[in-house]
C-alpha cells in the first residue's frame, strides 16, 4: 500500500491506482471497453489539469461511473476535497452555487452546463482531452487533508456533514478487499453519491482490479440483461431493489452485498432459494463505515476486523479506525455475544409508543408483509398537536396475487399487537416512496397518506458542548426561511444573531444584560436548513467575540458590544 502520509507533493494518481488495483493496469476498468486503468489515469490527469489553480471543494455530481470515477480521482489528484451531494434538486444546486468554498461542480448532465459558472461537463472534458495532443499535466500536489465530504441520510435525525480522510478510505478498502475478494465485474444499483455507493461501487472494484459497470438501469429485466452481458459476479444493492429482483427471472449464482436498510429474513431466504444468490448483509453508517456483516438471516452479526463494539444500555457504540472520533454512539440496539458477534435488536427510533404501550415499527411491518399478496409496506407514526399518536400504513399489493383489503391487514395486526397499534389510516399504493438511496422518503410518504404538517417552529435548539462552545441545529421547518430570499431557503443574518448567537452569549455569560451593537460583523457564507452550526464565544480583556462555523467553514464572526 502507498502511505497517505507520504511526502506532500510527491503522490500522483498512478501511485493511488497501483495501491488500489492490480499491477497489470492494461485491463479494462469500465464495462467491456478498451479503456484500461492506464487510460483512467490519463483521464483523471486531464480532469485535474482543468481544476488546477483554484482553491475550494469540488462537488462531484456525476451519476455515471464513466464520468464519476475520472472526476473523483482527478479532483484528488488536484488536491481538492470532493463533496458528494445528497440529491440534485434545484434547491441543493442553488446552495452549491451560493457556497464560496465550492470551486467547481463536476457533472454529466449536459442541460446543467449553462446554469453555473462553476460547472464542468465531464463527458465533454474527457472527449476534448482525447482530441488534444498536448493536454496540460497537472502540477504535483499533496493529497487533500479531507478526501471526501458528504451528508448523512438523516434517517433518525437531521442530516449532517461527515468527512473522510484518504487514510481512512484506503484503510477501510484494504479490510473490505480481504473480506470480499475475487470479484471480476461489479454492478451497483446504489447511487454513487451515497457513501455506500462510493466505497462498494467504485473504490472496492478499483482495489480488486474489477471492472465497474456504468449504467442507469434499476428495473429487474434491465439488471438481468446487464449481468448476462457484462458477466457480473458481484452485485451491490439495497433491500428495496432486491425485493423487486426476487420476484423476477434473474441469472443464478451471484454474490450480493446489501445495505442502506434492514434486510427482511424472508427476502434473504427467497434470494438464496429462488436465485441461488449468496447474500451478505452489511451493517454500517456514513459516520462509521462498515461495522459488521452476516451471511444468513438467522446468524448473529460479526464485527469487521479492526472494529471494536460495546453496548452500554444495549445502545451500540463503535470504535473504528476509519471514522472520526474515538467512539460513535448509534441509535441501534444490540445484544453482544462472545467472539465479536451480536444480535441486532432494531433502532431505538423504531419503537412506537401509544397509550403507554410499545411495539417496534419493523415488527408491525413484517407482520403485514407476511400477508399473501403484500409485496411492500411502510409505517409512519403521526401525532397531531394535542392528540395521541396514531399509526398509518402504506401497502403495496401484487397485481397478480390474492386480493388484500383493510380487514386482512388489521386482522393480522390484532392477532399479534395491542389494538392501539391497529392503523387508523391504511392506503393501498402502487409503490412505496423511497429515496434513490433505498430509504423511505418520509415527507413523500406523509403526503401520500394525507398527513400534512406546516412549518411553524420559531425555535433553534442550542446546546453547550464545552466552555464557550455550543452547537445549534437549524430546523428545516423554521419559519424564518420563508419569504426572505426568492427560491432559496437561507437563514437571514439578523436571525442568526438574534436566535443563535445571542442565546449562546446569555447562556455562557448570564451576567450580561443587553446587546448594544456589533463591530466587525462579517457574514461569509449562507446558512441552510438542516445544518448544524458550531458557535464559539470568547470574553477576553473586556472584548466579547463570536464565531459561527459549519463543517469547519466560518459562517459569521464579529465583536459584540454589551452591557
Amino acid at each position: 500500500m502507498v502511505s497517505c502520509d507520504a511526502a506532500p507533493g510527491e503522490l500522483m494518481l498512478s501511485d493511488l491506482l497501483s495501491s488500489l488495483g492490480r499491477s497489470d493496469r492494461s485491463q479494462p476498468w469500465v464495462d467491456r471497453d478498451r479503456e484500461t486503468q492506464l487510460d483512467l489515469v490519463a483521464h483523471a490527469r486531464g480532469i485535474a489539469a482543468l481544476l488546477d489553480g483554484r482553491r475550494g471543494r469540488v462537488v462531484l455530481s456525476c451519476g455515471q461511473a464513466r464520468s464519476y470515477v475520472p472526476g473523483l480521482l482527478g479532483a484528488w489528484l488536484a488536491g481538492a476535497t470532493v463533496e458528494l451531494l445528497p440529491n440534485v434538486q434545484q434547491g441543493t444546486l442553488d446552495r452549491v452555487d451560493a457556497d464560496e468554498d465550492v470551486a467547481y461542480v463536476l457533472h454529466d448532465v449536459a442541460a446543467r452546463q449553462a446554469r453555473s459558472p462553476k460547472a464542468i461537463y465531464v463527458p465533454g472534458a474527457l472527449a476534448n482531452a482525447r482530441d488534444s495532443t498536448g493536454a496540460a499535466e497537472p502540477r504535483p500536489t499533496a493529497w487533500p487533508e479531507i478526501a471526501v465530504r458528504l451528508t448523512t441520510s438523516g434517517t433518525t435525525e437531521r442530516p449532517k456533514y461527515v468527512t473522510k480522510s484518504m487514510a481512512q478510505l484506503i484503510g477501510e478498502i484494504d479490510v473490505l478487499a480481504a473480506v470480499f475478494p475475487g470479484a471480476r465485474c461489479v454492478l451497483s444499483t446504489v447511487p454513487l453519491s451515497h457513501f455506500y455507493g462510493l466505497v462498494f461501487g467504485v473504490l472496492l472494484p478499483l482495489r480488486l482490479g474489477a471492472r465497474i459497470v456504468s449504467h442507469e438501469a434499476l428495473l429487474p429485466v434491465d439488471i438481468a440483461a446487464i449481468v448476462e452481458r457484462e458477466s457480473v459476479d458481484l452485485l451491490i444493492s439495497t433491500p428495496a431493489h432486491l425485493r423487486a429482483m426476487a420476484a423476477a427471472a434473474m441469472p443464478r449464482g451471484l454474490r450480493v452485498i446489501s445495505s442502506a436498510a434492514r434486510m427482511p429474513p424472508d427476502l434473504h431466504m427467497r434470494l438464496a432459494t429462488d436465485h441461488g444468490w449468496h447474500v451478505t448483509d452489511l451493517l454500517g453508517s456514513t459516520e462509521t463505515g462498515v461495522i459488521a456483516t452476516r451471511h444468513h438471516p438467522m446468524h448473529p452479526w460479526t464485527a469487521l476486523p479492526g472494529v471494536k463494539l460495546s453496548a452500554p444500555d444495549d445502545r451500540l457504540v463503535v470504535e473504528s479506525p476509519w471514522c472520526d472520533g474515538a467512539r460513535v454512539e448509534l441509535d441501534d440496539r444490540v445484544e453482544l455475544r462472545q467472539g465479536g458477534t451480536f444480535e441486532y435488536l432494531g433502532r431505538s427510533g423504531e419503537l412506537v409508543k401509544i397509550a403507554g404501550k410499545r411495539a417496534h415499527a419493523h415488527a408491525i411491518e413484517a407482520t403485514v408483509l407476511a400477508v399473501p399478496g403484500v409485496t411492500d409496506v411502510a409505517l409512519v407514526v403521526h401525532a397531531a398537536v394535542g392528540k395521541e399518536p396514531r399509526v398509518a400504513l402504506a401497502v403495496c399489493v401484487a397485481t397478480d396475487g390474492p386480493a388484500v383489503g383493510r380487514d386482512d391487514i388489521t386482522g393480522v395486526i390484532r392477532q399479534q399487537f395491542d389494538a392501539v397499534f391497529v392503523p387508523k389510516i391504511i392506503k393501498i399504493v402502487p409503490r412505496i416512496p423511497r429515496t434513490e438511496r433505498g430509504k423511505l422518503d418520509t415527507p413523500a410518504m406523509r403526503e401520500l397518506l394525507g398527513l400534512h404538517t406546516t412549518a411553524t417552529t420559531h425555535h433553534i435548539p442550542v446546546r453547550r458542548v464545552g466552555p464557550g462552545q455550543y452547537l445549534a441545529d437549524i430546523p428545516h421547518d423554521l419559519v424564518f426561511f420563508r419569504g426572505h430570499f426568492d427560491g432559496v431557503a437561507i437563514l437571514p443574518g439578523a436571525v442568526l444573531i438574534e436566535r443563535v448567537v445571542w442565546p449562546v452569549v446569555r447562556a455562557e455569560l448570564p451576567e450580561i444584560n443587553a446587546l448594544r451593537g456589533i463591530r466587525r460583523l462579517r457574514f461569509r457564507r449562507p446558512v441552510f436548513p438542516d445544518q448544524q452550526l458550531s458557535v464559539t464565544v470568547k470574553h477576553d480583556h473586556g472584548r466579547l467575540t463570536f464565531e459561527v462555523s459549519c463543517a469547519a467553514s466560518v459562517v459569521a464572526s464579529g465583536q459584540l458590544l454589551v452591557d
